[in-house]
């Protein structure tokens, strides 16, 4: 049986106020989700209160008012039914069917994608099938990981964000010493340091209802990580990225009215501080620095936009792209166009080219598919994030969606010539161990929100609750 007993209201009427008491754990006993209970109890009690108050500024005795705001509710058992048929977890079978789907699909198609360089011998064959299997077990691994989150109350990062952001600072550091490095980049961090975002979330939400010096705060946090992003992964496109998507989840703070400042200039002060200032610092640095630094990027733009100047040294990657596009198939595969990890960037070649191997192996329509696949993934986290009452829920999802929507479309402009060429990894179709985590991690996240959508509130979260729920097991 559920027990509960309200603070003193500092009025008389006690047995009205049992009667409330009484009323109230009548509904949520019919409740069958203990982690609801407490919430519903504050939300009836704020509104019988309320109404109660009404009745007494009409002139009636707190007793007398109470007892009819109660009798204004009606049958408590038939609420309790009705508000347990609302609060009660809730399964995105879409999204879980949606990412089975993509992730055995892009192991699939990573093995299949490559299956033209095996004609080399028994030898690159057992290569493959040695990097699948690996990549099936860390995909196998990953879905655990996935499921874990989404049977945990995301709520804890609220709670825990700090420790959280110290701890995983600490972790990656240590993996970081023990991780492997390639071209003085560190690609397990690659994706790992995306996992800030999240974290970030939830150290915002800690800041509410403070003034300009959280703001503030909160500015020095996105700093601080992303010095931590960048020295993790030696990788300044990921720094950058999570710079940018943190500044965005700050002004949304604001927006929401977490902050006790003027929102408008709150925003003013935070994009000027955060990008216009260090934009203006960039522009100053490029035209005053070194001339070797300024001959090396101006060339490095001028590849991105005028490769043909320069086919045999930096535009050679853009014309790689552009020329391949032009002869691919609508459907099957293209056999006169080279792949030469040493000429792509000295990296594997499904980072960051898996979308452009699709093309030329199975051809145009197969990569259009595969880019409805993303658009259609976006637009559901998307409808996650839109749905969210919760705060915290909202935030956390925002972000996790800022980063899908980050890699999916860069991935795609990157494949199709529209972008400078920098390390990536496409949701699902890239290998590796951090990317395949990463990602379990944030769906994790995104199916934990949707599924506690009507459980978790603000007040669950961080509030100092007036009714105590004490829970114990019996037979039914």
């Amino acid at each position: 049986m559920t027990a509960m007993r309200r603070r003193p209201i500092g009025r008389s009427g006690k047995g009205a106020d049992i009667r409330m008491e009484e009323f109230i754990r009548n509904i949520t006993e019919q409740i069958r989700c203990v982690r609801a209970r407490e919430a519903v109890a504050k939300e009836l009690s704020d509104h019988i209160l309320d109404q109660a108050a009404a009745y007494e500024e009409k002139g009636e005795e707190h007793e007398t008012a109470l007892g009819l705001a109660i009798r204004e509710m009606g049958d408590p058992v038939a609420i309790g039914v009705e508000l347990d048929r609302i609060h009660r977890p809730q399964t995105d079978v879409k999204m879980i069917v949606m990412v089975l789907l993509f992730s055995i699909g892009g192991m699939l198609i990573q093995y299949m994608a490559g299956g033209y360089e095996l004609s080399g011998g028994t030898n690159d064959a057992s290569i493959y099938l040695s990097h699948l299997g690996r990549q099936g077990l860390i995909l196998f691994l990953s879905f655990g990981v996935m499921m874990g989150m989404y049977f945990l109350d995301y709520g804890f990062i609220g709670r825990y964000a700090s420790t959280i952001y110290w701890v995983m600072t600490l972790g990656f550091l240590v993996l970081r010493m023990i991780g492997r490095e390639v071209n003085g980049r560190h690609p397990v961090m690659l994706m790992l340091v995306y996992l800030y975002i999240p974290v970030y979330a939830g150290m915002l939400y800690q800041l509410r209802g403070k003034g300009g010096s959280a703001i503030v705060r909160g500015m020095i946090l996105q700093v601080l990580t992303t010095c931590f992003a960048y020295y993790l992964s030696s990788i300044l496109h990921a720094a950058l990225a999570v710079y940018l998507i943190q500044m965005v989840l700050l002004i949304l703070a604001i927006c929401k009215g977490w902050f006790q400042v003027n929102k408008r200039d709150a925003v003013i002060f935070v994009v000027t501080v955060l990008a216009v200032i260090p934009l203006a610092l960039c522009l100053f640095l490029l035209i005053t620095g070194s001339e070797t630094a300024l001959s090396y990027r101006l060339q490095r733009i001028q590849a991105w936009l005028h490769p043909e100047e320069d086919i045999y040294g930096s535009g050679y990657t853009y014309i790689w792209i552009r020329q391949g596009l032009a002869k691919a198939k609508l459907i099957g595969t293209y056999q006169g166009f080279p792949f030469d990890d040493e000429i792509v960037w000295g990296i594997p070649r499904t980072d960051p080219f898996i979308l452009l191997q699709i093309i030329f192996s199975f051809g145009i329509l197969a990569g259009f598919l595969v880019i409805a696949a993303f658009a259609a993934l976006i637009i559901h986290v998307f409808g996650i994030v839109k749905r969210q009452k919760n705060q915290l829920g909202f935030m956390i999802a925002a972000g996790c969606f800022m980063v899908v929507l980050d890699n999916c479309v860069e991935g795609i402009l990157i494949n199709s010539g529209y972008y400078p060429v920098t390390s990536l990894q496409l949701p699902f179709l890239s290998f590796g161990v951090g990317s395949t985590i990463t990602y379990a991690i944030l769906i994790g996240l995104l199916l934990s929100i949707y599924r506690n959508e009507k459980i978790i509130t603000d007040y669950t979260v961080t509030g100092t609750p007036s009714w105590r729920l004490s829970v114990r097991w019996e037979k039914k």
